[in-house]
Order: structure tokens, then sequence, then C-alpha cells
């Protein structure tokens, strides 16, 4: 093929519970480009149960957009591609369509073994329904052994995932815990038990494997927690990302035939948004922080001074499981984020359409800021996992508070189609609540998981999009931490243009300022914070000379203040919120 490439044309679709997207890469003028991308909607429930079919229909808007044929007559892809130029040179393909891996987790102590067991479970698309454990009870009082059998025969799992135990050490109380498994196993209800994924004490595997003998099909991977000062998530990681692969993302009507167009195995998207994230990191050297807010699942993944982190709450969204949002962060929380009033039962009444009718988008603003509010609780319980993780690394130096990053990238339905950029970066910055400086983009075409899989057959494809052709550039983020009276000067800056324009202001504690500066232009930005105010470079009252790149909202100066707050009455901060929204220009 031309320049010596073996691929040159790929399609890459990303096939969700309500929407399923096809991006197609070609090389133009020696380099991979973006070239089109089709959306339909998903078509995995009945009437039509067949992935496929919502993939054939977003490449049909892929041909009429582009005039070049990509299927035949048959609906079949067309590959490799022809020398007329219809067809491609490969497929791949990611979904987050499948219900996710429903566990049971059970171990010895909740704060040792359990807890890592707990943080490589949400490492994926997977629920845990209940956890068994030596202190279970109510007031550390153990649950009978009947009592953890009807645990399991309730929930009936996909997967029971024991742990507990440093290698080398006793096995019997492992032990004890695999025969109530087994015991259960053995009386539970349908064709096939759940399968058990052992990752404790080495030394107990003979021993667990001798208990469960043929009740359950077991897989054994290393120990979650090897030493009590080592955790060791990532066989256990992988071992449920293929059991969700197996007993899950294989089970979608029309799976079977959607894999037989590519040449890799169909990645879950969460995942492949993981890759993504790694390659940007490491790639340019940056701590970096993606979220993607789906209709069901909600995912953060993130690097942060070399360490990978990735969290999947498959109970949060904003379609399919909004209803648990608002059970689990609290009407309140979520109505404190609304510029106007609204009631509970109004609130609920939305809510709940919203989840019975998951294809529906907000028809007024009122609707619509109620769902970028609900979007802003369901991220902050999302990221509750990785703020414990972060909060070692040497870029947080400041507790509680998120470490120093250098790009923030949103993703998501109810981001990318946001009617104003600003509200997109607004709910970015409300919750993660980024200090220093750092820049934002918007993956307005979803394609963070397309080109997380294109990577596995084509890195450079993925890399020359990315860079080319990935993210709409919101612009950068100045968030200077300390604290003062509301009013009070934060920081003074100066803005030079790059047509010599200049600008200068004085910044107020409590506020939230936006400077134009278009996508395509620079500027220089001397800081120069008040003796209280950290701009990122450890130490308060120290400025700062920066090159800043523009975007579609520009320059934010956020001196809101670290932790966030809001006022207390509803009738405060419904005028602050709006305050900020008119800040962003919506």
């Amino acid at each position: 093929m031309a320049n010596g490439l073996e691929i040159e044309s790929i399609l890459a679709a990303d096939c969700g519970s309500t929407t399923t997207k096809v991006i197609l890469i070609d090389v133009i003028d020696g380099q991979y480009r973006f070239v089109a991308r089709g959306e339909a909607l998903s078509t995995i429930e009945p009437p039509w149960a067949d992935m496929l079919l919502g993939v054939r229909h977003a490449i049909e808007q892929i041909e009429e957009a582009t005039g070049r044929l990509l299927l035949d007559e048959r609906g079949q892809l067309i590959t490799p591609e022809q020398a007329g130029g219809n067809g491609v040179d490969a497929f791949v393909a990611t979904t987050s369509a499948a219900a996710p891996l429903r566990v049971i987790l059970a171990g010895l102590t909740r704060d040792v073994s359990i807890e890592s067991a707990r943080r490589a479970i949400l490492s994926t698309y997977a629920l845990i329904e209940d956890t068994i454990s030596l202190d279970d009870g109510a007031q550390g009082e153990r649950r009978s052994a009947e009592a953890r059998i009807r645990i399991l025969q309730r929930h009936q799992p996909d997967a029971v995932f024991i742990v507990g135990g440093t290698d080398g050490g006793a096995t019997a109380p492992v032990a004890d815990i695999a025969e109530v498994v087994a015991l259960a196993c053995s009386i539970m209800d349908g064709a096939t038990g759940p399968k058990i994924v052992f990752a404790g004490n080495k030394e107990a595997r003979p021993l667990i494997a001798e208990i469960l003998g043929s009740e359950a099909e077991l897989h054994a991977v290393n120990n979650v927690r090897p030493a009590l000062d080592v955790e060791d998530l990532t066989a256990a990681q992988e071992e449920l990302d293929s059991l969700y692969q197996d007993c899950k993302m294989a089970r979608i009507p029309g799976f079977g035939s959607l894999s037989s167009w590519s040449p890799v195995p169909v990645l879950p998207s969460a995942k492949a948004f993981g890759y993504l994230m790694k390659y940007l990191a490491r790639q340019y050297g940056l701590n970096v922080v993606g979220v993607d807010i789906g209709g069901a699942t909600v995912t953060v993944a993130s690097v942060v001074d070399g360490h990978f982190t990735s969290v999947s709450r498959s109970d949060l969204g904003l379609s399919h499981n909004i209803v648990r949002v608002s059970t689990e962060a609290g009407l309140r929380n979520i109505l404190r984020w609304l510029p106007f009033d609204m009631g509970m039962a109004e609130a609920r009444d939305i809510i709940a359409n919203k989840q019975l009718r998951p294809m529906t988008v907000p028809q007024t603003r009122r609707e619509l800021l109620l769902e970028q509010a609900v979007a802003r609780e369901a991220l902050r319980l999302t990221l509750a996992e990785p703020r414990q993780r972060w909060s070692g690394k040497p870029s947080a130096p400041y507790p509680g508070l998120s470490p120093f990053l250098d790009l923030i990238v949103g993703g998501g339905g109810v981001l990318a189609h946001a009617p104003h950029y600003g509200q997109a970066a607004l709910i970015l910055l409300d919750v993660l609540q980024p200090i220093g400086v750092s820049s934002l983009a918007l993956d307005v075409t979803s394609m963070s998981a397309p080109l997380g899989v294109t990577a596995t057959i084509e890195p450079l494809a993925a890399a020359q999009v990315m860079e080319r052709d990935g993210f709409l550039p919101l612009g950068t983020v100045i968030a200077p931490v300390g604290t003062a009276r509301e009013g009070e000067i934060a920081l003074q800056l100066r803005i030079t243009y790059d047509d010599g324009r200049a600008l200068e202001m004085e910044i107020p504690y409590g506020s939230l300022e936006v400077l134009p500066l278009g996508a395509g232009h620079k500027a220089t930005l001397e800081l120069r914070p008040t003796r209280r105010f950290d701009i990122g470079l450890g130490t308060e009252g120290k400025g700062a000379t920066t090159e800043l790149e523009g975007g579609a909202v520009g320059v934010i100066i956020d001196a809101r203040g670290r932790p966030l707050s809001l006022p207390p009455t509803r009738r405060e901060q419904q005028a602050k919120v709006q305050e900020w929204l008119w800040g962003m220009g919506s």
C-alpha cells in the first residue's frame, strides 16, 4: 500500500447502551486523519436485538457523507480497501452495552484484602452485590453460615471473588469462606453456578480447589494483598475483564457477528478509554484525567505521577441508572447545582421519566440543567475512589484536593452535547476542582474509546488522529489555592495576546472569570498571586509567566476557592450558580 503502510483505512466503532458511534480514519497526505463520523441508536434491545444493525446504520451515515461504499449488498463490511477506494483495511470496536458483571465479594476483613479486591472490581464493568467477611455483621458481629448462604442464593451472582490472607500465612480462615461458597453453589438454582475467582493467599489454592470440587469453576490468580503493605491488582483486574467479556459481552445479541469483522477482540469501552489516557500521559509526560459520563456507567481514568487508575461505576449514569444517582447522592445535593427553584417532586418526576425513557433528551432549560446537576453528582461519587489513590502522590500537596493536573478530558453526551461549551467546562471544574494551571479538552466526537482500541492494531493511526483531530480544546484554567474573604484580591494578571494587545486584571477571591482567547491563538500570561495564594508552584505568593493556547471557552480564572463550597441556603445557592453560568458565557 501507499507509504509502506499495511493498514491505511480503519473503521472504529463504540457500541453503547443508548447510541452507537463509528469513525472513519484514513491516510491523507501521508498522515492518518479523522475523515467522518456516524451515530445511530443502539439496536441491542427488541425488536431488533442485534447490535450489528446499529453499527450498520452508523456506517451508512459515513457512506452518505463521504460517497464511499463500505458495506456490500448483504450488509457485510468490504475489506480490505479496494483499488477504487471502497471498503476499509480494518475494523475495530468497543462496547459498554452489556449488563455489568454481578459480583459477591468474600474475604476476611474489610479494611485490608477486601478493600484491595473492591478496587480491582471497580476497574471494570462490575457491581458488588454484597460482601461476606469475618467482620461483616452489625457492630462487627459475624453473620452465620446460613445467612451468608442466603446472600449468595438471593443474588445469584455471576462471580464470587474470594480474597484473604497474605502469601504464606494461615489458610484456615479463607477456607471457612470457601466452604460457605461451595455449599451455596451446590444448592443454587440454575444450570450453571457462579465463576469463582480466588485472589488470596497462594498457599491456600490447593485447599480452595479441594473444597470447591466440582461445585464451581475456579480461577486462581495472584494475591491482591501478598503482604500487608503490598497491593497487586493487575492479575485480578485482567481476570475480571476476561469474565466480563466471556459472561456478558459475548452474550449481547449480534456480538459474534460484530467480532467476526475485527482482527482483534472487541474491548470494553472503559478499558479502551484507559488505554488512550495512558497513551496521552506517556507520550507527552503529563498528569492526565479523563472522565466519561455515560447513560449507564461513569468512568474515570487517570495517570498521576506515572500511576494509572481506572474506576467504572456501572451503577451510575444519566439514563439507565439515573435514579441510582439521585438515591446515592441525595436530591438535595443535586438541586444545589440549579440556578432556579425546583421542588423535589418535579425533580423526581423528570429523573424517573429519564430512566423509563433513556433515549429522550432534555426538552427545556430546566430539564437540561437538572441533567447537568445529576452529572456533577454522578461524577463526584465516581471520583471518590481515585481521590483516595491520588492523595499520597507528589502532585497532591494539598490534602483533600486534586493533584496538579496538566490535562483534563471530558467525554459523554452530557458534556459533548452541551448547548454551550462553557457549561461542559463548568461541570468539570465544579467536580474535579483542579489547582494550579490545567488544560481542558472535550471529546465532542466520542473518539476516546475507538482510538484506544485502534492503537491495538495501528498505534501510529491513533497517535496522529489524536494529535490533529482528537479533542476540542476548551482552554486553560488557572485555579489559585488559598483562602481570603470574598472580594479580596487573590491574583493579579497581565495577558498579552499574539497581536500585541494586553489586558491587566485583578481577580477577587470567590470569582470566576473568563478571558477571551480563541482556538488557534496564543498568549502570554503573567500571574502574580497575593501572599496567601499558590498558583501551582508550591509556594504562596510566587508568581510566574506562562504561554497559553486558546480554546472554545478561553482562559478561565477560577478563584472560587478549594475545596469549592456553596452558600448554605437554597436562594443563595441559586444566585451563586447563576453567577457562575453567566461567567462561563451560558
